[in-house]
């Protein structure tokens, strides 16, 4: 069963992020940006997840925290209403506590988050690299959420030290840093990972994040290999299948 309080945090600090560079490399997303300049908060609950979407020259700058004096502020309730706008059904009621009348503003949003999913989900060859790139990252970012957010995946998490990488080969890479008090994201590669997971190229691992593929018989052709602590690689295994869960 979804925890609607992660989710909600997958959403806004590991999914939202991804506009960055979505914006960055994809004309279209960075023609529709360019129509607005402001920032958007968003916010669940009292004590939920806050994030904040600054759109300027074009480009969009994520922040997974409240930002002052946003030039609009949607509140949701709770964690269910902020997850339905991301899934596009169910009762979505956010309060507009600020830039009510600032229409631009969310249609700009709107049509920009509508592109990222039409990346995200799709398979032509036009968006193949694009959408490793953007996924690559949301892995690592939500296996940071999970760590700290999950009630099961915690305990796992806390186990945890050193930094276990994530890479397509000859191509983009993201690690997640276990050495400080809490876990962080960041992408490209690792100086020096305790644990590597790569795949031969973007088609495979996409495959793989949509469970398309037999992984075992992928990792025994050596098309997927890990290496380096594989207790660790056990625990982000953990990891990967509760994104699935989440977001498939």
């Amino acid at each position: 069963m979804v925890n609607e309080t992660v989710l909600s945090n997958i959403f806004l600090k590991a999914v939202l992020p991804c506009l960055e560079p979505l914006t960055v490399k994809d004309v279209q997303a960075a023609q529709i940006a360019s129509g607005w300049s402001g920032s958007i908060r968003f916010s669940s609950g009292i004590r939920g997840p806050r994030c904040t979407v600054k759109l300027k020259d074009a480009k969009a700058f994520v922040t997974p925290s409240a930002l002052p004096r946003p030039d609009i502020g949607l509140f949701f309730p709770n964690a269910l209403m902020l997850n339905n706008l991301f899934r596009g059904k169910g009762i979505t009621i956010p309060l507009p506590y600020k830039g009510l009348l600032k229409i631009k503003g969310l249609m700009v949003f709107s049509k920009l988050a509508a592109r990222m999913q039409e990346v995200l989900e799709g398979r032509e060859s036009s968006v193949l690299d694009l959408k490793a790139e953007l996924m690559i990252g949301l892995m690592s970012r939500a296996i940071v959420v999970l760590s700290e957010h999950d009630p099961e995946y915690k305990g796992y998490a806390a186990k945890l030290h050193g930094v276990a990488e994530f890479r397509i080969r000859n191509g983009f890479a993201s690690h997640v840093d276990f050495s400080g008090t809490t876990p962080e994201a960041r992408l490209g590669a690792a100086s020096s990972p305790d644990f590597t997971l790569e795949f031969a190229d973007n088609a495979l691992f996409l495959d793989v994040t949509e469970d398309k593929v037999d992984v075992q018989a992928q990792a025994c052709l050596g098309e997927i290999s890990l290496q380096g602590d594989l207790h660790m690689g056990q625990i982000i295994n953990i990891a990967l299948d509760k994104i699935g869960e989440y977001l498939l």
